[in-house]
Formats: C-alpha cells, structure tokens, sequence
C-alpha cells in the first residue's frame, strides 16, 4: 500500500494548529505531520520553508502548486503536510477541511499562476492537494467489496394462553341399597290356641328404605401450563455478490517502420 503526501494551507497559525491537533486526536502518527512557515511570522510552525524544501517532501522540480506554497508561506501562511496511507487519505482530507484551508487555485490566481498538466493533483474547492504518483509509476489501484453480515432483532410473533371454561358430559354408576316388604302367607296345621287378641283389630307396619344418588361437584388443579422462552441458535449462510476489480494485462507490440532511401 503506498502513502500519499497530503497538503493544506492555512491563512492563520491558530487553524493550522487547530488542525494538527485533531490530526493527532484522530491517531495520525505525529511523525506523518509536518507544519511549514516563515519563520519572521513567529505562530507554532516547527520548520521553516527553505529552498529545496517542497522538491524534498514532494521529489521533482519545484511546479505550479509548490511556487503557491512557497509564496503562501513567505506572506505568513502555515502550510501543514501530512504522510498518510492511501485508506486514510479521505479522513485526512476531512479533517484538515473543517479548518478553513485556502483555495489553492484562487490562491495561484492571485499569484498569476497558471496550473499546468504537470502539476500534482488538487482537489481545489478544499484547500488541499494530494500528490499524484508520477507517471512512469503506472499504478492502477484494484479495489474490491467484502461482505459484511449483522445481525438485528425481529418480531416472530406472540404465543398467548387464554383461560375459558367449558363444559363436558360426564357419566359415572353408583350402586344403590333398596328395601321393600314381602308378604308371605301359609297355612297353619296342628292344634294352636287362640291368642287373646283374637278377633280384634289389629296394625302391623314394616319401614322401607331406599338410598337416591346424590349429586355434588368438587374442584380440583388437574395441570399447570407455563409459559417459558427457550433460546436456540442457528447457523444461517447468508449469499450475497460483492464487485471486485481486475486487470487485464495485453502485450502490444510495436510497429516498426522502414525507411527506404530512393535510388538516384
């Protein structure tokens, strides 16, 4: 992964340390940070611009972009650079922007400074400008997608228990004692004395009983239901495409072409 040199300019030291500080917050090594100013300006800067300075940070002659830093810096601006990783280059980039950097073409107007093809890539309306890899480098960045799988919580529905009361025909026996009278008659032989209540009215009563069912109702707890959520986990393979770029590399060879020189 290769780093990229980002550049921003700012018109007061107090941004530009402003600045630097949420670089630092933001875990940028303070190693990758370097401040640049005229040192007759005083501010915070830790180095100042010297001839030879821009070709060492950036390599190559000096161009359009480095002549605005070179004059931004001798009128009293502080110029932060910053050595970051490729991934990293966009959160520099927002971090050096919420502190109100120049903007780096209408700065070079005001210069009368022209940009030219050569000159390193700027984003322009930010302030800032990140250097290009140079052209014989012909690097082209491959980028691809990864899938990322979370997970949320859903409503699966509500089991409910309701309580109502029904009713069942039931039937049971039960054995029941009944009494009743027989009325036996036989003769009488032999010689038996008249009783002395003879002719004479007279009442004999036998009692009969009987038993009836009887029907009564007791209540009892015959089940208990309970309600009680059970944790299961699953394993679900979740299928998705995700995009990633490649290269096609073709060898194309060159067209070579014959002079013949006219005979005279």
């Amino acid at each position: 992964m290769s780093d990229e040199m980002i550049v921003a300019v700012f018109d007061t030291a107090a941004h530009a340390d402003a600045a630097v500080q949420d670089l630092l917050s933001a875990h940028v090594p303070q190693g990758a940070i370097s401040t640049h100013a005229n040192s007759a300006s005083g501010g915070t800067a830790t180095s100042t611009e010297k001839p030879g300075l821009w070709a060492s940070l950036f390599g190559g002659e000096p161009d359009h972009d480095t002549a605005v830093y070179s004059q931004s810096v001798q009128g009293g601006s502080t110029v932060v650079t910053v050595k970051t990783p490729d991934r990293d280059v966009a959160s520099v980039m927002s971090i050096l922007a919420r502190h109100n950097p120049i903007d780096i073409d209408e700065r070079a107007s005001s210069y009368g400074l022209t940009q030219k093809p050569s000159a390193p890539l700027s984003t322009g309306r930010t302030g800032m400008a990140a250097t290009a890899p140079a052209a014989d480098d012909g690097v082209i960045q491959l980028s691809e997608e990864e899938l990322v799988v979370g997970k949320r919580v859903v409503n699966r529905g509500t089991t409910r228990i309701r309580r109502f009361v029904t009713e069942v025909p039931v039937e049971q026996q039960v054995s029941l004692h009944e009494e009743s009278v027989k009325i036996e008659r036989h003769p009488v032989t032999g010689d038996q004395s008249v009783p002395g209540t003879a002719f004479t009215d007279q009442t004999i009563e036998v009692a009969q009983t009987g038993e009836e069912a009887v029907v009564g109702k007791t209540a009892r707890v015959y089940e208990e239901v309970n309600l009680r959520k059970q944790a299961v986990d699953r394993v679900e393979t979740v299928k998705d495409t995700v995009r990633r770029e490649d290269v096609e590399i073709e060898q194309i060879p060159s067209e070579t072409v014959l002079n013949k020189t006219p005979k005279v």
